[in-house]
């Protein structure tokens, strides 16, 4: 996988324009996105300060040139078949294409966007070498009250008037109390195959992406009690647009989305297979802190390292993480020697490994 990954990079430098983008002569009254350039706003969550009335709202998305280089293409091409014996075929290049377009576009540093958001523009901090912006705004509820529609409140950047196009995000108002989960995307909640390298590069290049069986039933049955969701995922933030577009189609309820920060031009694209254990943690940690009223049960599956990030998860926050519910993918038995470790320290009524969804209920 190493050997790919390096050949990966080496892709993405083919026919790489080297222009550094720069600010210009940036006027802070509309966003500085060039004609060839595109932004996506990530959907985030935002918190309650109820002592001082106001909103925290994170503000987060990216800036990017497109790109639909055939050299590229090819070398990304011929790497999947020499290496996996992949083709992209009829039925699935459009999805190749699309996906990979994303994976090596061009991202735009020392870019300024400045969003419309509960009536006010407010000028965001200069896109960074990975060509992402990301604040966060503090806005008195009673401005927040204004514009926001179910829980959620729509931004969109200030473009220059001859531009055509618009560029909008959601924050999603959390409230201070209640439950939320949190879960995993890939082979939790989206077929994924993490385990044989060959299949999961299949569904994440090529195929169609497909809902687990029974689980957009199950989340849509706990949001009926009112519950926030938020996923946290090893899949890289090139990917947001089609990852949130099939949670959307598939019936999921909006929620935030937490990814993973690679660069598909140098060594940090090897950060896309770091283990679990070394990133999810930190993320995870984030949001408990966040909403530290917020009771959370955790959601993922057996092919990677979810039990092992949630069992300590639980034993450091037991007052906030109620129960871990982990996706049997791998064909295991909750008494197996790895479960034995791994919930050595948790009780047995807390943590539940299953096939199927109708099993769980919450806590």
């Amino acid at each position: 996988m190493t050997r790919f990954l390096l050949l990966c990079i080496a892709a993405s430098l083919v026919a790489c324009d080297s222009r550094t983008a720069t600010t210009g002569d940036v006027q802070t009254s509309y966003s500085n996105i060039a004609a060839d350039e595109t932004v996506v706003f990530f959907r985030t969550a935002a918190w309650l300060d109820e002592a001082q009335q106001m909103w925290h709202v994170p503000v987060h998305g990216w800036i990017y040139e497109p790109q639909d280089s055939a050299a590229r293409k090819a070398f990304f091409t011929a790497v999947l078949e020499s290496e996996f014996n992949l083709v992209p075929d009829d039925e699935t290049e459009d999805n190749y294409t699309s996906r990979l377009n994303l994976l090596i576009a061009d991202s735009e540093r020392g870019k300024q966007i400045v969003v419309n958001l509960a009536g006010r523009s407010h000028v965001l901090p200069p896109s960074a070498e990975n060509g992402h912006f990301e604040t966060t705004l503090v806005i008195p509820v009673v401005d927040i009250e204004k514009h926001a529609q179910d829980a959620v409140l729509t931004l969109s950047a200030v473009t220059r008037p001859e531009e055509s196009r618009s560029f909008y995000g959601e924050a999603l108002l959390i409230q201070p109390t209640g439950m939320s989960i949190i879960s995993d995307i890939d082979d939790t909640v989206k077929i994924s195959n993490v385990t044989d390298k060959r299949s999961l590069l299949e569904h994440t290049f090529l195929l169609d992406f497909n809902a687990a069986p029974g689980m957009v039933d199950l989340y849509d049955e706990w949001q009926l009690d009112g519950l926030s969701l938020h996923f946290v995922s090893s899949s890289p933030w090139q990917l947001y647009s089609p990852l949130v577009e099939f949670l959307d189609a598939s019936g999921f309820s909006p929620s935030a989305l937490n990814l993973k920060s690679v660069r598909f031009r140098d060594e940090t694209l090897l950060d896309l297979f770091k283990k679990g254990t070394e990133t999810k943690p930190a993320v995870i940690e984030k949001i408990l802190n966040t909403y530290p009223d917020r009771r959370f049960v955790l959601v993922g599956d057996s092919g990677e390292q979810d039990p092992e990030v949630y069992a300590e998860l639980i034993t450091r926050y037991p007052e906030q993480v109620l129960e871990i519910y982990i996706r049997n993918v791998t064909g295991e038995s909750a008494d197996n020697g790895r479960f034995a470790s791994v919930f050595r320290n948790v009780e047995k009524s807390r943590w539940q490994l299953f096939d199927h969804p109708r099993e769980l209920r919450l806590p």
